[in-house]
């Protein structure tokens, strides 16, 4: 507060000096009577935006619309009292100064300082009133897309934590079955499965990683399911130049993971989950073989997938199903990007 303070101090004065220039005496004695008047004027104008602001504040934008205009015309007209209350004690206080007959007091505010003050009040007033307007329609704006970030992080936290407790459980059945049958394989497969993990869990507050990383993540993690599913899923990646593109964590992992859930898969009929890159996308797509039944399947995946990304990156994912296939675009982002949360 003590800047804002030094800052109206500093605007008071030049602004005085404007005045009194364009009047024609820069120190005349009435000078002092000017600077306060603008002083006090801004100071108690600047609380009543601060009340006004931290009022309306805790509206979301769509309630804040209904409530502007009666918030607008509060503030100015308790600017328009404040300012005019300020024009006339400081009349009052250089009338009291200079000895002049108070009986004129009121004759010469009203014919002369009010109706000087008030076109020129009513310009900067409404000056005021639009920055007022801007500040707290982006308040409400920031605050409502830090709470949709926030509640969006959540989500997908939680997404990226499970990566998923069903695939966690096939996982340790099939390496119950590999220690009796093949402790060397078995190792390979613990080894794999923690690596899957531990990219989870380093990348858990990460907004962004590279595509390079990511789709290693992708291969250990089908190879883990592979081991269960031998010769009913492939996996064919066509990208050119993975190190210099970024995705978020996981992203091509709940693709694939989306694919596997909701397909059917045999040694007859395998699953062909492509990952492609093209132009400044990358394209997650499968053959559609779809499941009679999705038991624990909620949904909720993919729709999180896509707040999240347009969260980040203020771009759109495609989901389209033509041919027999079903494909999911995502933006890709240049390695050199940061983060709309930063």
């Amino acid at each position: 507060m003590v800047w804002y303070h030094l800052g109206l101090l500093a605007f008071s004065a030049l602004a005085t000096l404007v005045i009194k220039y364009r009047q024609g005496d820069m120190f005349h004695p009435t000078v002092v009577v000017t600077f306060f008047s603008i002083f006090f004027m801004s100071v108690f104008i600047g609380y009543l935006a601060i009340f006004l602001v931290k009022r309306y504040e805790k509206y979301p934008p769509v309630q804040l619309t209904r409530k502007i205009i009666p918030a607008l015309l509060v503030f100015y007209a308790g600017s328009y009292i404040i300012a005019q209350l300020v024009v006339s004690l400081g009349v009052l206080g250089w009338f009291v100064y200079s000895g002049r007959d108070l009986s004129e007091f009121f004759p010469h505010l009203f014919s002369s300082e009010l109706n000087f003050a008030s076109a020129r009040i009513f310009l900067w007033l409404m000056l005021f009133t639009l920055v007022f307007f801007f500040f707290l329609w982006q308040n409400a704006v920031k605050r409502e897309q830090a709470l949709i970030r926030e509640k969006l992080q959540y989500r997908y936290n939680n997404l990226k934590a499970r990566v998923n407790p069903h695939f966690l459980f096939n996982s340790l059945n099939t390496l119950s079955e590999l220690v009796y049958l093949d402790r060397e394989k078995a190792e390979r497969f613990i080894r794999k499965l923690s690596s899957v993990y531990r990219y989870v869990l380093e990348n858990e507050n990460s907004e962004f990683v590279s595509l390079e990383k990511e789709l290693r993540f992708v291969r250990e993690y089908l190879e883990l399911q592979k081991e269960r599913d031998q010769g009913k899923v492939f996996l064919d990646v066509r990208v050119n130049d993975p190190e210099n593109r970024k995705v978020i964590p996981v992203s091509l992992q709940i693709l694939v993971e989306n694919a596997l859930k909701h397909n059917a898969a045999s040694k007859n009929r395998p699953l062909i989950i492509k990952i492609v890159q093209e132009r400044n996308e990358v394209i997650v797509s499968n053959n559609l073989q779809r499941k009679e039944s999705l038991a624990g399947s909620t949904g909720t995946g993919l729709e999180n997938l896509k707040e999240r990304v347009k969260l980040a990156t203020g771009g759109e994912v495609q989901v389209e199903e033509t041919g027999g296939e079903f494909r999911v675009s995502l933006p890709l982002i240049p390695e050199n990007h940061e983060s709309a949360d930063h």
